[in-house]
């Protein structure tokens, strides 16, 4: 019953927010959907199944670039190049998930570190997407009120799409397989579970909606470079999100996002010299006495006290 509240509550307060405030206020309202899709995106192979990838910020990138030259060499609609780089996007993940998949643990990290690299390399010295110069997108032919409102609701959409895809999985077999290659992989594959397919398919998806993410920044930057969208501090950034909120839940993503964007946010404002000197300590702090992330406290599913980060030290042994 609360679950249900609270989500009804999170949908109520995404449709009204952009009537009700500034287009400064939309706009890093978009930000923070766009890094919770990357993060939810992410919490698909890192969170169920296990696999920490430290290069989902080749699919941003991928996606980013894929809708610029779509709408620029082919003059596509935003709505058709932005389906397509997701979809390109997953079967780049497709192709680079065969062989690295095989691997596992910081061998796994490693080896989607040195694809974002790599292709970030490759971007900068392609002549078609004019390297280290950057590549111009056709602007929206819309009222700058507009426009803010429009990047909002497309980045609302996509993530209210994620989500749902996302509780789907975990309510069938799909969501058990992946959470069981997490827990065990070789228990999993003696129990009958294809598991090269299960955490392939976590990969495509993940890959899918990154992707889209960096679709839609890509059109409403109007201009791209190949440092900024392959910057593996992205990919770090979606990391710290998940696990800030809660890696392994629906929710938990979506929480970190809204978090460390606000904290951010104010720390850069209010502390500028010693913003990340402060931002750094939150995020230790929170993840000593919190290591299940900020969804396990507001779930109310335990009942918070000193006990309880005692507990999570010990368990954890920090």
């Amino acid at each position: 019953m609360k679950k249900n509240i609270f989500v009804i509550a999170l949908i109520l307060i995404g449709l009204t927010v952009p009537f009700t405030v500034g287009n400064f206020i939309i706009r890093f309202c978009t930000d923070i959907i766009l890094f919770a899709i990357m993060a939810s995106s992410w919490n698909l192979i890192g969170g169920y199944t296990g696999y920490g990838s430290f290069g989902n910020v080749v699919f941003f990138g991928i996606g980013a670039y894929l809708t610029g030259l779509l709408m620029n060499l082919w003059n596509l609609n935003f709505f058709f190049a932005l389906f397509l780089s997701g979809l390109g996007c997953g079967l780049f993940a497709l192709l680079m998930g065969l062989p690295i998949l095989r691997l596992k643990g910081h061998y796994f990290a490693i080896a989607t570190l040195g694809v974002a690299e790599a292709m970030k390399a490759l971007v900068q010295n392609l002549e078609i997407t004019e390297g280290n110069s950057g590549l111009y997108l056709p602007m929206p032919d819309l009222p700058i009120d507009v426009t803010y409102k429009f990047f909002y609701f497309v980045s609302f959409a996509v993530l209210t799409i994620l989500l749902i895809v996302t509780f789907f999985i975990l309510k069938n077999k799909l969501g058990y397989g992946l959470i069981a290659i997490r827990e065990d992989e070789d228990a999993a594959a003696s129990a009958g579970i294809n598991t090269t397919l299960f955490k392939t398919l976590a990969f495509c998806l993940s890959g899918f909606f990154t992707g889209l993410a960096g679709s839609i920044y890509a059109y409403q930057q109007g201009f791209i470079k190949p440092e900024p969208v392959f910057n593996v501090g992205i990919t770090v950034k979606m990391i710290v999100m998940a696990v800030f909120g809660g890696i392994g839940s629906l929710f938990g993503p979506l929480i970190g996002a809204i978090s460390i964007e606000i904290i951010s946010e104010f720390l850069s404002n209010h502390f500028l010299i010693a913003h990340t000197l402060f931002f750094g300590t939150i995020i230790i702090i929170a993840i000593l006495f919190a290591p299940r992330g900020i969804y396990d406290i507001i779930s109310g599913k335990r009942k918070i006290s000193m006990a309880y980060f005692m507990e999570n030290i010990r368990q954890h042994r920090v």
